[in-house]
């Protein structure tokens, strides 16, 4: 039985895709054929990754070299999360004081 049975393989590889974009250097991006080593995907399929990152917004080609990036829109969206994170961590502060003054 599979243990994922809502899994959607093809989600799941161009997420695969977007993870190796993430860890790589952000300046200089990484090529198709590295994107391929990197997931052990071949390189048509990086492709067609790749063209579904960049059409989401979670992606980029650098215009001078043609290489691949996580898109400069993922720093936005990780701000977003740690003001999120930053303003639960004030109101649990908050409650934690209220609490310790009751």
């Amino acid at each position: 039985m599979n243990a994922t049975p809502y899994l959607v393989q093809a989600s799941a590889k161009t997420l695969d895709v977007l993870a190796v974009l993430l860890e790589a250097n952000f300046l200089a991006g990484l090529s198709p054929n590295e994107l391929a080593q990197a997931t052990g995907m071949a390189p048509p399929d990086i492709t067609r990754h790749v063209a579904t990152l960049e059409a989401k917004g979670f992606a980029e080609r650098l215009p001078d070299t043609g290489r691949i990036r996580a898109s400069h829109s993922l720093a936005r969206h990780a701000v977003r999360i740690l003001s999120n994170l930053d303003a639960a961590q004030r109101r649990l502060d908050a409650t934690r004081q209220t609490l310790q003054q009751a």
